[in-house]
């Protein structure tokens, strides 16, 4: 709190400047959303109801975002119904480099009928080795009792390998047998691979594994359906909640959601061993003793070795100023492949002066207008990536809290009769979304992605937007919101964003019920974004209905352009429990003459990355641990004379570089065959400033 006394007056004088010149719209009052984590209970049958949402409209021929003319949409699988969707952060579609392989987990169609103990909790795992052009089914999980759901997972591929046939097919979820649904005695998680060449393809493998949420083979965890990760040759992870009764929907306490948990398998003979690493966040409590633990998923991202990781919830951090106690990202990270985990510092994401852009783009808490405190409630989604530097990179969207007690953190502003997040009036009124990252010298920066048109319409009644909401479940609706994903190019030298908004021209609103993908390419060699692409505008099958899209966590790399794989779900009636059919997008891509803006991220005054640093520039490498070869990264502001000096562990100096650096990133490859294996230094000087990091070789 201490920043925030200091600079007082000031920040009273900006946020009322900003207030009357640029922020038009007042809020016209303040919304408690509900934190709790939202599970739906699948229906038994049919759904008869009927609904009229707003005319759809004839997309304007005018539309100012680029569009790849070569994506088609092909159905190529199918589902029970919409449920198994409803979550981005969930994990089904992934690309595997060394068998250029597109994979994709979901439970049974309609039509599917595998060989025994068939039902509606059948899971299927697919694989394409031509971008969609042509899919293999196989049957992964088929069980009597325990009827999987929400279901994510991808390939295990051996180290090295690159025949197909050696690959395994994995998957995991949380399973229902009955009464109550998701805990007691008879449920719990699924979890199941199979060999890609196992005969039998409406046969289940023989690696299934049902884990009771009252005691099995693994710690007792709930929803094992977040952020599924893949490490060639390495473990296979996936992220849970810890809760205290999973079917306890009458209070955040009875729910008791109090940590995270990592599953991970390791490979052994055919099968997957399965351990748990717990996440348990320093969160601040309600009155009632419950855990302040935001509604969103938590996250994990890796390097692409495995090595440097990070695990993501949102939270209300104890311990911090009121500035710094609202939901906010939560940070666990690991250099060693998670044998150990450290919790980053917290941070205030509303820093007026390294945080500008998103300070002014929020409104006070109530009790007191010289305290601006950012809440990430992920009520658009979020994602995570590690770049090639082995930085965390976190997309996400971010208003202002309403009120900073413990009780009342769900409060928000809204704005107008339709009661949005947003006003909705230039320049700075609109949703954004931004990428968090944190920084080679440590702390977190950011830059702006995009801003949105539109909002996701809840499908609890009486929240904002249900009522226009078309999606049905029963006598509910199923929540919509902008699902932000990332992908990143397998050497972290690219990032990818995507997101869905509707065209408001069309809609008549500002709520998202029409959606198109919106995407964009981030270059951190050349610290350049694409434009703005919608993929799916114009596409047969995907305008204006690219519903439940998923985004693969890898590209592809052809050439010099990036192919992202994409997936949309829908049906025809927008009835959530009846039959849904999932397209497959092929042909989206970014290329390196893409690349043409510099990213947005005011801090004070001027637009691209203006990092606060003692030294003024950025050092990294990639990899680390290295065996071969390593790539030494140095980010410079400004055209200098740099050099890098590598030392052994008792300071013996073993190689030098130098050269005349230019504005932007400069790469020393450095050769590590002549290394022996242990712990190095290297030291990079730019002018008086130096900068040491650890290298280790293996």
């Amino acid at each position: 709190m201490t920043k925030h006394l200091l600079f007082g007056t000031a920040l009273f004088l900006a946020v009322g400047s900003y207030a009357q010149s640029n922020k038009t719209t007042k809020p016209s009052g303040a919304l408690d959303t509900p934190l709790e984590l939202k599970d739906y209970a699948e229906p038994n049958g049919s759904n008869s109801s009927t609904f009229i949402g707003p005319v759809k409209k004839t997309r304007p021929v005018i539309n100012s975002n680029a569009k790849i003319s070569a994506v088609t949409c092909n159905m190529f699988t199918g589902s029970m119904n919409v449920f198994g969707y409803l979550l981005s952060q969930q994990k089904p579609l992934h690309f595997t480099k060394g068998i250029n392989a597109v994979s994709f987990v979901a439970r049974k169609s309609t039509t599917y009928t595998p060989s025994a103990n068939g039902n509606s909790g059948t899971i299927v795992g697919l694989y394409s080795t031509n971008f969609g052009a042509t899919w293999n089914e196989t049957c992964l999980w088929a069980n009597a009792n325990d009827l999987a759901r929400y279901p994510q997972g991808g390939i295990y591929n051996p180290l090295g390998n690159t025949n197909i046939n050696n690959a395994y097919l994995v998957g995991m979820g949380p399973f229902t047998s009955g009464t109550p649904t998701w805990g007691g005695p008879t449920n719990g998680q699924w979890y199941a691979s199979k060999q890609i060449t196992t005969p039998g393809t409406t046969t289940p493998g023989p690696d299934m594994q049902s884990n009771y949420y009252v005691g099995g083979f693994m710690k007792k965890h709930y929803m094992p359906r977040n952020s599924f990760s893949a490490i060639d040759g390495g473990i296979i992870r996936s992220m849970a909640n810890i809760v205290n009764d999973p079917d306890n929907t009458s209070s955040n306490l009875g729910f008791g959601l109090r940590g995270h948990l990592m599953s991970k398998g390791q490979f052994n003979a055919g099968a997957f061993v399965w351990s748990t690493d717990s996440f348990i966040p320093p969160v601040n409590s309600r009155s009632d003793g419950s855990k302040l633990i935001g509604t969103s998923a938590p996250i994990q991202a890796w390097d692409e070795n495995g090595i440097v990781g990070y695990v993501i919830t949102i939270g209300s951090r104890s311990g911090t100023s009121v500035a710094m106690k609202g939901h906010q990202p939560i940070v666990w990270i690991t250099t060693n492949g998670g044998v150990t985990w450290s919790l980053l510092p917290a941070n205030d994401f509303a820093d007026p002066i390294n945080f500008k852009g998103v300070y002014d783009r929020m409104y006070p808490i109530n009790s007191n207008t010289n305290v601006i405190c950012a809440n990430f409630q992920g009520t658009e989604g979020m994602d995570a990536v590690v770049d090639m530097n082995g930085q965390l990179h976190l997309a996400t969207m971010c208003y202002g809290h309403y009120y900073s007690h413990n009780d009342s953190l769900g409060y928000r502003y809204v704005f107008g009769t339709e009661q949005y997040s947003y006003g909705n009036t230039g320049p700075f009124d609109y949703p954004i979304i931004y990428d968090f990252y944190t920084k080679l010298s440590g702390g977190w920066d950011y830059h702006m992605v995009d801003s949105m048109g539109t909002e996701g319409p809840s499908g609890t009644s009486g929240q904002p937007g249900y009522t226009t909401n078309p999606w049905l479940s029963g006598t509910a609706k199923l929540d919509l919101d902008a699902r932000i994903q990332m992908s990143r190019s397998f050497d972290g030298s690219k990032l990818f964003y995507s997101w869905t908004e509707s065209d408001s021209t069309v809609v008549g609103l500002k709520w998202n019920i029409y959606p198109d993908i919106k995407m964009k390419g981030y270059d951190l060699i050349t610290n350049k974004v694409s434009n703005r692409m919608n993929i799916t505008s114009g596409v047969t099958g995907a305008d204006q209905q690219s519903y439940w899209h998923y985004m693969s966590t890898r590209a592809a790399t052809t050439g010099t352009c990036q192919t992202i794989p994409y997936t949309i779900t829908y049906n025809g009636t927008n009835n959530g429990d009846v039959q849904v059919d999932t397209y497959y997008l092929d042909g989206v891509q970014v290329c390196n003459s893409d690349y043409v803006n510099n990213p947005m991220s005011p801090k004070g005054t001027g637009v691209g990355i203006t990092t606060v640093n003692t030294v003024n520039y950025e050092v990294g490498n990639y990899p680390n641990p290295a065996k071969e070869m390593t790539t030494i990264t140095v980010g410079l502001k400004n055209a200098s004379y740099l050099e890098v000096a590598i030392h052994n562990s008792v300071g013996q100096l073993i190689s030098t570089y130098k050269l005349n650096g230019q504005t932007g990133s400069n790469q020393i490859n450095v050769d590590l065959s002549n290394f022996s294996s242990g712990v190095y230094f290297y030291e990079v000087k730019v002018g008086s400033s130096v900068v040491t990091k650890k290298l280790i070789v293996q």
